[in-house]
């Protein structure tokens, strides 16, 4: 008797015949799962057909799996048109209309077809969203949708994920599963253990609303909830939530399936409530149980309640990390400031191993305990986030004080400590030795480091690049890696400046007062030599000369101003020529620049020149004379009103820790500057890498080799055979998604995103001191590079971060107001170096300001004011 063409969903019990998806589902239905009922076109109907048109499948995967590039391709092809240009015979169309009969359905009833591949939903491989799915279809179309699915067995992508995990010595074969279409509320998937971090006790449940088409196609983005999972009661309660705001839904209608805008008040609401993420996921592990391993499973919610769409194995399970690190709390801090909004993966890997072996590698060397499999970098919603509960265990196994590291590095004061052990005096000593050698090592040895970085920088220039092969690409970004591995000094440095704060911190509050932070950041302007700060000079040069240069002064007053043909117009000049230099020296440097993905301002710029220009048609702009005036007399001042108010002999104290604190900040500054210049030679040999990987067809375009990881840059560069473009789109999609996501500046964990912001009293907002100084003038609200373009003489600059490539714009603004930051921060040592009022840390502060009111900013003692509210309703 020969094998069935059909089955009905409940009878597929052999996952040989009825393929996996089809298997599984019978499996849950056998085990009382709510399933909607459904038919099986088998492995048997698809053989048959295949036979009738005289498709040999076995010679055909022989070819497919020995040809390459487009021999595959063509091979591949040819078979899915002869699959979807053939005829089902009357004797599967028959059997398909008698089993239709049986489910009694209504006529005008909408079905979805999806596959059901012998190789589908398997432990060691799921083939999870390889083949093709067909919704809303009629019934006078089941048939052309059948074919359409069985074609897409043989897709490309299908054939490189066989690749990748293993040829099979026979072809797939593929049955159909046929359901009738959900008229879904909402819909998603489910993940019974954490998808990233393997835990148990956590789950996962991405949600749309209407069908998850949008979803599974990665073309909406889901709302996203993470649930704590208690065994012993079997409850379930929402840890984290992320909600999308999609403004459109997959519906079902009488023509089939649809796209529907939603309302406003849809839009901002979660899709599912909280009881019935806790009832999904109370199935969810049901399903696991009955399955004895963890699963993701397609589901959706109609009138009627849930059901399960598909149950696959969760393929790669992670390890579960110790669980010691709960109730972590985590900031945004420092990483905003050098970093995009949302890095990429080679930015978000580069970031991850530095942290690791730059600053928990000397943490553990000083004898510090990081409990295992605890972090120092988490990452959500594609954003980076800093362990500062870990920090402050750090600090205080070192026996240091940790009250002021919120107002050192920004953000918020931990409320939760972890539990730690001190150091014992005995490995405190050897600790603290070590510490000071690695300060003196950072003070003898980085101007040589400094060199060498500078030194890698130039000779990667853009021309000497273009020039080098892949495997003299490759080369030259191992020599690179392995220098910079061997003599980075971060530690070093960043511990001689948290020393001296930790110094003046304590003793300035006893011999100065209240105000202590004010004087000693109006005695540090223009002291350090920051060479970060020094480009302010440098641009208010270039903005004298073109003042006298009356060509150059014309180009830039012009009412047809273009910065990006600019340089057409001005080259020749001296203005221009001094430009150039400023680029030779400076033009490594940019916005979010710790992200190697990030343009330069060599890269772009027309972004400078129209600072320039707004500083060229300012009556205010300072010359550099005036600015070194300035900062001598604030400096002068603050020193004075400090030695008066100590006596001689502690004038004498602070003298010396005042010259080291100067002598780290400007180590500080130089020492990123001189990092960008091997950032920049990495950005350009992966650009060019990435020409190279297009034209060999490995990639789709050069900049996706910042989609790739850093640890997987070398089986890239070496040709690994993978499907690299497939990866980079997903990691594009998955960022895109991201991007249109929020993100709190904190997180804590067990608990729902926090929020830090502040509303402003009687008296305005208050925040942390960083830069001395007095100024009013209309807020200006910088978000992107387009909001550069708005900023005009005595602005006050109102920002997420004190970016350090916002450091043209300083020479331009009366004053800048920050929702995070502290005064260890890059951008602040500048702000402070330079003589801008600052004040940092005040959450929601981009926000609560509108765009163009009067503001008042007494950066003395860290407070903002609203003057005069703007009258334009279309700024804010």
């Amino acid at each position: 008797m020969s094998p069935p063409l059909v089955l009905l969903l409940d009878a597929c019990t052999d996952r040989f015949l009825a393929g996996g998806k089809a298997a599984g589902l019978a499996r849950l239905m056998a085990e009382g799962f709510p399933v909607p009922s459904g038919l099986c076109l088998t492995v048997e109907a698809y053989r048959q057909f295949l036979r009738d048109q005289q498709i040999d499948a076995e010679a055909l995967w022989k070819q497919a799996q020995n040809a390459k590039g487009t021999a595959r391709a063509t091979v591949l092809e040819d078979c899915r048109k002869r699959i979807q240009q053939g005829r089902l015979s009357g004797e599967c169309l028959s059997e398909l209309e008698r089993h239709l009969e049986v489910l009694r359905r209504p006529v005008d009833q909408r079905w979805a077809v999806r596959s059901s591949a012998t190789n589908e939903d398997e432990t060691h491989a799921s083939f999870a969203g390889l083949y093709h799915t067909v919704l809303g279809v009629a019934g006078a179309q089941l048939a052309t949708s059948v074919q359409a699915v069985w074609a897409s067995l043989w897709d490309e992508q299908v054939a490189t994920y066989y690749e990748r995990i293993g040829w099979s010595n026979r072809p797939p074969a593929m049955a159909v599963v046929i359901q009738p279409v959900l008229d879904a509320r909402a819909a998603g998937v489910l993940y019974t253990i954490h998808p990233v971090t393997g835990r148990d006790d956590q789950v996962v449940v991405n949600v749309v609303p209407g069908l998850a088409a949008g979803l599974v196609g990665g073309t909406m983005t889901p709302d996203q909830f993470t649930l704590q999972w208690d065994a012993s009661t079997s409850r379930a309660g929402v840890r984290e939530r992320a909600i999308a705001k999609n403004d459109r839904a997959l519906r079902l209608g009488a023509a089939g399936v649809f796209d529907q805008e939603l309302a406003p008040s849809e839009r901002e609401r979660p899709s599912v409530t909280d009881k019935e993420l806790e009832e999904l996921v109370q199935l969810g592990k049901r399903v696991e149980t009955a399955l004895h391993q963890p699963v993701d499973v397609e589901w959706a919610l109609d009138r009627q309640g849930l059901w399960l769409l598909q149950a696959r194995p969760i393929t790669v399970v992670p390890t579960p990390p110790s669980r010691l690190g709960d109730g972590c709390e985590w900031s945004r801090t420092n990483f905003k400031e050098t970093m995009p909004d949302v890095p990429s993966p080679l930015g978000i890997s580069f970031l991850e191993q530095f942290m690791d072996l730059f600053l928990m590698g000397p943490y553990r060397r000083l004898g510090c305990q990081i409990p295992l499999g605890m972090s120092s970098v988490r990452i959500y919603r594609g954003r980076p986030y800093l362990n500062v509960s870990l920090m402050h265990a750090l600090i205080e196994q070192l026996r240091g004080n940790t009250s002021t590291l919120a107002e050192h590095m920004g953000g918020h004061t931990v409320s939760r400590p972890l539990p730690i052990k001190q150091l014992s005096p005995g490995a405190l000593l050897r600790a603290g030795l070590l510490v000071a050698w690695r300060i003196r090592q950072a003070a003898y040895q980085s101007e040589d480091w400094f060199a060498d970085m500078k030194r890698m920088g130039l000779e990667h220039h853009r021309e000497a690049v273009q020039a080098l092969t892949l495997v003299q690409v490759r080369e030259r970004i191992q020599a690179l890696n392995e220098e910079f591995l061997r003599r980075e000094m971060t530690f070093g440095i960043a511990g001689g400046v948290t020393q001296c704060l930790q110094a003046l911190g304590f003793l300035l509050p006893r011999w100065l007062g209240e105000d202590w932070r004010g004087l000693l950041n109006a005695a540090l302007q223009g002291q350090a030599q920051a060479i970060s700060a020094q480009q302010i000079v440098r641009l208010a040069e270039l903005v004298e000369v073109a003042r006298r240069e009356e060509p150059v002064r014309r180009t830039f007053e012009s009412a047809d101003w273009d910065g990006r043909a600019a340089g057409q117009m001005l080259r020749g000049t001296q203005f221009w020529g001094l430009f150039e230099q400023y680029l030779a020296d400076y033009g490594h440097r940019g916005l979010a620049e710790s992200d190697i993905m990030s343009p330069r301002f060599a890269d772009q710029p027309e972004i400078v020149l129209d600072v320039l220009r707004h500083q060229i048609s300012a009556p205010t702009a300072q010359s550099p004379a005036e600015i070194a005036a300035r900062q001598r007399r604030v400096r002068e001042q603050g020193c004075a009103d400090i030695r008066a108010r100590c006596g001689w002999l502690r004038w004498v104290v602070f003298s010396w820790w005042y010259r080291r604190l100067c002598r780290f900040y400007a180590l500080r500054e130089a020492n990123r500057h001189h990092l960008m210049y091997y950032a920049g030679a990495t950005r350009r040999l992966l650009l060019r890498a990435g020409a190279l990987l297009t034209e060999q067809g490995l990639l789709d375009q050069a900049e996706d080799v910042f989609f790739v990881r850093i640890e997987e840059q070398l089986p890239l560069l070496s040709l690994e055979a993978r499907d690299w473009r497939a990866l980079v789109q997903s990691r594009r999609q998955a960022r895109a998604r991201d991007v249109q996501m929020v993100a709190p500046d904190q997180l804590i964990d067990g608990a729902d995103e926090a929020s830090a912001e502040r509303s402003p009293d009687a008296a305005g907002w208050r925040g942390v001191p960083i830069s001395a100084g007095f100024a009013t003038g209309p807020a200006r609200i910088i978000r992107t590079l387009e909001d550069w373009k708005k900023v005009t003489s005595g602005d006050i600059l109102v920002a997420p971060v004190i970016d350090p490539g916002m450091a043209p714009l300083f020479g331009i603004a009366a004053g800048l107001v920050v929702e995070m930051g502290g005064t260890l921060s890059h951008g602040a040592i500048i702000a402070r170096e330079y003589g801008l009022p600052a004040v940092a840390n005040i959450p929601g502060v981009t926000t609560q300001v509108r765009d163009g009111e009067i503001v008042e900013l007494d950066a003395s003692a860290g407070t903002v004011r609203r003057l005069v509210q703007s009258q334009d309703p279309s700024l804010g």
